[in-house]
C-alpha cells in the first residue's frame, strides 16, 4: 500500500471519529457526574452539567476543526492565488 493511500484512510477514519466523540463525551462526563452525584447525595445536577458541558466541548471542538480544514482548503484552491 502506498504512502498516500495510507495518509488517505488515515484522514478518513479521523474525520468518522466525531461522531464517536459527540456520544461518548457527554456520556463519560455523565457518569462522572453522576458518580459526584452518588457521593454528596445530590438530585443529578452534576450528571446533568457534566453531560451538557461534554456536549459544548465537542461541539465546539469540532467546529473549530471544521472551520480550520476550511481555511486550509480555501489556501489551497485556484481563487487563493
Amino acid at each position: 500500500m502506498a504512502v498516500s493511500q495510507r495518509r488517505e484512510i488515515t484522514e478518513q477514519m479521523n474525520r468518522s471519529a466525531g461522531g464517536y466523540e459527540l456520544v461518548f463525551s457527554p456520556l463519560i462526563l455523565a457518569l462522572i457526574g453522576f458518580g459526584i452525584d452518588k457521593l454528596f447525595g445530590t438530585v443529578p445536577v452534576f450528571t446533568v452539567l457534566f453531560a451538557v458541558l461534554g456536549l459544548i466541548g465537542v461541539v465546539v471542538k469540532i467546529y473549530f476543526n471544521y472551520r480550520a480544514e476550511m481555511q486550509e482548503h480555501d489556501a489551497a484552491g485556484p481563487w487563493a492565488r
